[in-house]
């Protein structure tokens, strides 16, 4: 602990450096207390183990590839740095790419050590226009009105862009799984690395006159104000980590490549935003990020499969990744309309991204780096795909749905704890035989995802039992006579309050169908309770290790083994890959996290292809010959290039609907590109 008392000193001493106002005092008193509590109950490690060296993957990359995947640069560039209004804690955007190590003057967020922690950045990155701050994919910046500054915007790109490694050669899959362990607290990696560092900042004179001179130059003012600033976002971090972002709640370790969604986005919403402290769960089911081309085309989305909506899907997505919202009042009352829902969250930049998605198609398995198909083995396999696999991952092909949707405060629907039903009507509206008003999905055709009950796939059943189960009081939100809801019920009664009120706040409308287009191709906000995975169709899924929603099997060869031959304990962190067996390399190398499958939350069971009477079968014992067919048709399932070679594919995707057409996917992007304009234009006057 002797480090412990070194910073205690040392922040005491920089608190007390004039000129200090007795307000300031008092705030930097309470943030010495707050920093140095947080750091001793974060993990339950002593604050000189998180000055340990970063903990970081060794990587050598010769080479980045983009798979063909149907995308230009600018689509992929809209990807990679769209703001959705998300915020760490108000870090600032240039503090990130100025900050150095714990007990180092490396730069945090240089090329080596970012690609470490496995985010992702190219050999010899360069500044752009659209990531002037050099940061990994999935890192941009929105500008902050009310803090009059750029804060740090971690997009939908950071957790769901991939790469995979072959030889030197990166392999880049756009909408892939990414594999960096953002959510994990543990000593030496990205999160707790950047916090105590800008701890270490405010406590060593020498580090802060470096970070000052970079940010604010010789403008003591300036200097001052940054000191508060840096002051403030420490004081937020120790208030997060004793609520939500509290270790003593997260009882099975993310590492990389995974966060508990829903139990986080739970802790978050119902717990810090709405300031009820009873409303906090253990978060212990972790899942992998998961692939998103083709997601346009589902009628359910989430690994249970427990909404419908595109946007209400992204908005509940942005309010885990710590979107600033206001809700209540310091009473725990709902604050009036105007103040109700204010927030940095980005409709706009949502819209863009979700429209760009749906260009997106899956990877194309590179034969010059990965090895030439077996054409007869692939043939074979997709015989086997047919008989073992497709009456559950389809697709299932069907026409748009005519969603039933309320026309009055007094209209209940089936299975909906609650609807806005000045929302359902701002949709684009018809009317059935029985003349009831109703939504019909623009789409050409959709696909039908099945769910599959936990009994019958048997794998962990951790991340649906806790979405059923875990109860929360939603507060005011809560109807009359309702005492506490589930995660999928009180999120329904927060999202049919709150995307309405950021429509109003950004001017949309039902004017040309704009809401309409918004909510996802004019599709309704609705929610299910199963405890249930859905069973989503697999082209590219090679391209997208590990596997099972905990990603408790690194590669499909194992998947499609017995139980008993399943990897029980394997290094994930590295981006390896093995094109025999499809996934990653499983020995440990340094910085790897260690994915043990005896631990709940973890557990590798399910899904098992074997002639044993157990929970979880699914299908037959496959030979070692069947299985090697499987993989190589999985390679190239639905590849346009391969459908003359293969006898005629029944998953060939070019004979899929096409999106709808519609404006407002590029309008939102073009009006990104305009504030875009206005931000150099502020950042030029600053």
């Amino acid at each position: 602990m002797d480090l412990l008392r070194t910073l205690a000193r040392a922040l005491s001493r920089r608190a007390n450096t004039p000129p200090v106002s007795r307000s300031r005092r008092k705030l930097r008193n309470r943030l010495i207390a707050g920093v140095l509590a947080g750091a001793a109950t974060l993990g339950g490690f002593s604050l000189s183990k998180y000055f340990q060296s970063p903990n970081l993957v060794t990587e050598e990359i010769t080479e980045v590839r983009y798979l063909d995947q149907g995308w230009t640069e600018e689509d992929r560039q809209r990807f990679y740095f769209t703001p959705q209004g998300t915020e760490l804690q108000g870090l600032h955007y240039d503090w990130l790419t100025k900050l150095e190590l714990p007990n180092s003057k490396t730069r945090l967020a240089s090329e080596n050590i970012m690609r470490g922690w496995g985010f992702i950045v190219d050999p010899e990155q360069q500044p752009s226009d659209s990531n002037p701050g050099n940061l990994p994919v999935g890192m941009g910046r929105h500008w902050n009105p009310d803090a009059g500054a750029f804060r740090l915007d971690l997009g939908c790109a950071l957790c769901h862009t991939g790469e995979l490694h072959y030889k030197g050669t990166a392999l880049r899959v756009d909408g892939g799984q990414a594999i960096h362990g953002m959510s994990t607290s543990a000593a030496g990696e990205f999160i707790t690395s950047l916090n105590v560092a800008a701890a270490e900042t405010l406590a060593n004179p020498a580090k802060w006159n470096r970070f000052a001179d970079a940010i604010a130059g010789e403008d003591e003012d300036k200097r001052d104000q940054l000191q508060s600033e840096l002051w403030q976002y420490l004081l937020r971090v120790v208030d997060f980590a004793q609520g939500p972002g509290n270790p003593d709640l997260i009882t099975t370790i993310e590492g990389r490549g995974r966060t508990d969604a829903v139990g986080r986005i739970g802790n978050v919403v119902f717990g810090y935003n709405l300031g009820i402290k009873e409303n906090y769960h253990t978060a212990n089911a972790p899942v992998s990020y998961p692939f998103l081309w083709d997601i346009w085309r589902f009628d359910w989305v989430q690994y249970t499969g427990f909404t419908n909506q595109a946007m209400a899907r992204n908005v509940g997505e942005s309010l885990g990744v710590m979107a600033p919202v206001a809700l209540v009042d310091e009473n725990g009352n709902l604050l009036p309309e105007g103040e109700f829902g204010r927030s940095t969250i980005n409709l706009e930049g949502m819209q863009c991204i979700e429209t760009t998605l749906r260009k997106l198609r899956p990877p194309k398995w590179p034969q010059d780096v990965l090895g030439k198909i077996d054409i007869a083995r692939a043939t074979q396999g997709k015989a086997l795909f047919a008989e073992q696999c497709a009456s559950c991952h389809g697709p299932h092909i069907s026409k748009p749905y005519q969603w039933p949707v309320a026309d009055s405060p007094a209209t209940r629907l089936p299975g909906q704890i609650d609807v806005n039903w000045q929302w359902d009507m701002s949709g684009q509206i018809s009317y059935n035989a029985e003349n009831r008003p109703q939504r019909e999905d623009w789409r050409r055709s959709i696909w039908a995802v099945p769910w599959i009950d936990v009994a019958t796939i048997g794998t962990d059943a951790t991340a649906a039992e806790n979405y059923v189960k875990n109860e929360y009081s939603a507060g005011p939100l809560l109807p009359e006579g309702a005492d506490k809801v589930n995660a999928g019920h009180g999120l329904q009664l927060l999202i049919n309050q709150l995307i309405p009120s950021l429509y109003q706040q950004r001017g949309i409308s039902s004017d040309n169908n704009a809401i309409a287009d918004y909510d996802g191709l004019n599709v309704p906000f609705r929610i299910v309770n199963k405890k249930a995975y859905k069973a989503r169709p697999l082209h590219g899924v090679w391209a997208t290790p590990p596997y099972l929603h905990n990603g408790s099997v690194p590669t499909i060869y194992d998947l499609l083994s017995p139980l008993a031959a399943r990897p029980v304990r394997f290094g994930i962190g590295h981006r390896e890959y093995n094109p025999i067996r499809l996934g990653y390399i499983t020995d440990m190398r340094e910085g790897n996290f260690v994915f043990d499958t005896t631990i709940k939350g973890n557990h590798n069971t399910g899904h098992l292809f074997t002639d044993a009477d157990v929970s979880g079968r699914i299908g037959r014992r496959l030979t070692e010959r069947e299985r090697m067919a499987l993989l190589e048709y999985l390679k190239v399932m639905g590849n346009p290039d391969f459908d003359q070679a293969l006898g005629g594919d029944p998953q060939n995707w070019a004979n899929y609907s096409t999106p709808p057409e519609g404006p407002l996917g590029e309008q939102a992007c073009e009006s990104l590109r305009s504030d875009d304009m206005q931000m150099a234009a502020q950042e030029t006057s600053q």
